[in-house]
């Protein structure tokens, strides 16, 4: 076994994923938008451009409920959907990739209906990295706090190694950002800056020999 803080990305073995870069979770017009998040758009671009020319899977996994509601369950009571357009129900702007998003044809979409991908019923991420041949993460979005979080310590109780890239990650306040993250990184992931990430993976293409600015 290697100490968290040793873990190394592998080529070979490690995809991006990137959660809920969506309209509801973005837009300024939404009471959901995050402006954090709007910021590190070009960031994540930058990020996702490098992992496909490493041969790094990228994986966009997105929340959509049915228009009927029938598979929201609890959500429900917790945070009732709404009819307005800006809401992650299936058909509706909210679900849509938010603005400056740079969604690749090579990329790879999943739908969760849950706050976790890795809950049963929720989403096909664990069956999809495993057919990838990839045990191991690194994880961007919003909120970090929310689906990021849960979705990263669900994967490590799975046996995931996870990669939190701090800066590219986003939530509704400093303080839930900060508290996240410091839980995160104490009981359930490697939590690295987007600058720490870039650089390990510019030595990955020096012997790969891929050309990576």
């Amino acid at each position: 076994m290697v100490p968290k803080d040793n873990w190394k990305i592998d080529l070979k073995k490690t995809a991006l994923i990137i959660i809920d870069m969506q309209k509801v979770f973005l837009d300024p017009d939404s009471p959901y938008g995050s402006t954090k998040g709007r910021q590190f758009v070009p960031k994540l671009n930058e990020f996702s451009d490098i992992c496909r020319k490493l041969g790094i899977p990228v994986v966009y996994v997105r929340h959509s409920n049915r228009p009927d509601l029938l598979d929201v369950g609890l959500l429900q009571d917790i945070r009732p959907r709404t009819d307005k357009e800006l809401e992650v129900i299936e058909g509706r702007k909210g679900v849509e990739f938010c603005e400056g998003l740079k969604v690749d044809e090579s990329d790879l979409v999943v739908s969760k209906i849950r706050y976790s991908c890795f809950i049963p019923g929720s989403s096909s991420l664990g069956p999809l990295l495993l057919g990838l041949g990839r045990d191991s993460f690194m994880v961007c979005g919003v909120f970090t706090d929310l689906c990021v979080f849960t979705t990263t310590a669900d994967a490590m109780m799975l046996g995931y190694k996870v990669f939190v890239v701090s800066d590219l990650t986003a939530t509704l306040s400093d303080e839930r950002q900060r508290t996240a993250l410091e839980v995160l990184d104490k009981h359930f992931a490697k939590v690295m800056t987007f600058d720490e990430v870039k650089k390990e993976l510019k030595e990955l293409a020096t012997t790969a020999k891929v050309f990576i600015e």
